[in-house]
């Protein structure tokens, strides 16, 4: 699984997930296949079961609640087949959250014979059942018969068909070796001629053609070889629809991605409508360079987030390139809808040839308290003025910490008001950007020291108050200075607290599975 695109998209992704949750309804659903674990049954039952998924939830979890009624209908799906479905409420059992490393909610985990790994897949239930399927039993199903092969065809998801001429030559071992590590598709294989032309595929073996309810609805491997490269290549290229319309259900398709590159368009849809094939065509030209997305207008729900995110509004259709690593770089369009012109532009995005831009507010009028306002216009003057050591807060609005660490920031500025070769700054991060900014999570503390500001910024660390901040100043600064700071107490390790992990950070070695929680849970979460 690729590890999911950092920074600028953390920050999109929490908004949305934050709408969503908070527009969420319970529906009436049982959950009577549903194991309920503590830690008095716990390892007994992960123990004596060889394949369980457990949810690790809390009651209060927008998205837990969400995904419930899909994970009791996949529970009850997935009953007498050896699959055991079970949840544990981790703010009732906070020891088993401790000691599976739980920093989001909902967390799910598979375990096999005991052995735990991040759940990978969808918050359907038609997705977690295809998901457990897929672990818990061969990564190829072999097709014998045309009744099989037409149970195959009603798979939501997308499936690869090779037409082989024996099951156990090297060409069959290859699509099982490719269907062990590809996620998102069913793997069928079939060395009957009849069973073959059911999906399309002529007599010459070995074949392959990949299968999509999209509108492009058939990819055909054209390879004269099944080498691992090759089809690697092709099922990436192929697996995703032309054109993504994005949502949180589709968002793990778009970001886990080892495709870097994405193309949104924001439009209605009446206007995608008259656009649709001009943008669909220009996408089969850059399969596997660039996802197509659509972010549509009229649903209001997920697009105002990303709108806002953007610093757009929701009134014309517009284009943007987008590479969600690192500062989220945006490339603006301002061609024609034509098949041409997208391509040019296309190829100027993946060539890396394109000028960004970086969104900003607008430079406040005054700018007078202890604490200097920085927006993306006004970087350049005040963080990276070389005579001055520099501390800058990134934040954001919502975030749970960053409202904590305002008194203690604003304190600090009070304190050190006199200092003229020290300036504490704050930047709003959903709102304004910057090359020299990289955002890992909120609120990010970075020191620009004077004289060197065309290095890379110091990271604050963990530090969260006056004192705190008062010695990482003491430590770093370019220019000594003396000023009255409160004492700083280092405080004391908690058992089981990993060291050196700043609050409110973001740690991306874990699945997207962590995505699901509200804004408020996620700015003291590890993960999104």
């Amino acid at each position: 699984m690729a590890q999911w695109r950092r920074s600028a998209a953390v920050v999109l992704l929490a908004m949305l997930c934050y709408t969503v949750a908070v527009s969420a309804s319970a529906a009436d659903f049982d959950e009577k296949d549903v194991v309920v674990l503590g830690a008095g049954n716990f390892t007994d039952l992960v123990s004596s079961n060889k394949f369980v998924l457990v949810e690790f939830y809390a009651p209060w979890c927008g998205h837990c609640q969400t995904l419930a009624p899909e994970y009791a209908k996949a529970a009850t799906i997935l009953k007498g087949e050896g699959v055991v479905l079970a949840k544990v409420d981790a703010t009732e059992h906070s020891d088993l959250g401790q000691q599976f490393q739980v920093r989001g909610f909902p967390t799910l985990l598979w375990f096999v014979n005991g052995e735990h790994k991040p759940y990978s897949g969808g918050r359907k239930a038609e997705e977690i059942v295809a998901w457990v399927a897929k672990k818990s039993g061969p990564s190829v199903q072999i097709v014998k018969s045309v009744a099989d092969a037409e149970k195959a065809l009603e798979v939501e998801t997308p499936i690869a068909v090779a037409y082989v001429k024996s099951l156990e030559d090297k060409d069959a071992k290859a699509i099982a070796a490719l269907g062990d590590k590809e996620e998102g598709v069913a793997f069928y294989l079939t060395d009957d001629k009849e069973v073959a032309a059911k999906f399309g595929l002529g007599e010459k073996t070995p074949s392959l053609v990949l299968l999509k309810k999209e509108a492009e609805k058939t990819a055909t491997f054209d390879e004269a070889e099944f080498t691992e490269e090759a089809l690697s290549s092709f099922v990436l290229k192929n697996k995703l629809p032309l054109v993504i319309t994005f949502s949180r259900e589709t968002a793990p398709s778009i970001f886990e991605s080892d495709i870097n590159k994405q193309f949104l368009l924001f439009a209605g849809t009446d206007e995608y409508e008259k656009i649709r094939p001009v943008y669909e065509e220009a996408a089969k030209s850059f399969k596997g360079r660039i996802i197509f997305v659509l972010v549509d207008l009229a649903n209001r729900e997920v697009a105002a987030p990303v709108l806002e995110f953007f610093s757009l509004s929701g009134e014309k259709t517009k284009l943007m390139g987008f590479v969600p690593e690192e500062s989220g770089l945006k490339f603006g369009y301002d061609g024609d809808f034509s098949v041409d012109s997208l391509k040019n532009f296309g190829e100027k995005f993946v060539a890396n040839t394109l000028e960004p831009f970086f969104k900003s507010e607008d430079i406040p009028e005054t700018n007078d308290e202890p604490v200097k306002v920085v927006v993306g216009k006004s970087f350049e003057d005040i963080v990276l003025d070389d005579s001055k050591d520099v501390l800058l807060e990134v934040y954001a609005p919502w975030c749970g910490h960053c409202q904590q660490l305002e008194p203690e920031y604003n304190k600090l500025a009070e304190l050190l008001k006199d200092v003229k070769s020290i300036v504490i700054a704050k930047m709003d991060g959903t709102k304004n950007e910057h090359g020299r900014v990289k955002i890992e999570g909120f609120p990010t503390i970075m020191f620009f020291p004077a004289g060197k500001k065309t290095e890379e910024p110091i990271s604050a660390g963990s530090y969260r108050d006056a004192a705190g901040l008062g010695k990482f100043l003491k430590e770093n600064a370019a220019i000594k200075f003396e000023a009255n700071l409160p004492e700083y107490v280092e405080p004391a390790q908690e058992e089981g607290e990993p060291e050196g992990e700043a609050e409110g950070a973001f740690n991306y070695d874990e699945e997207l599975g962590h995505l699901d929680q509200t804004v408020e849970e996620t700015d003291d979460k590890d993960e999104l």
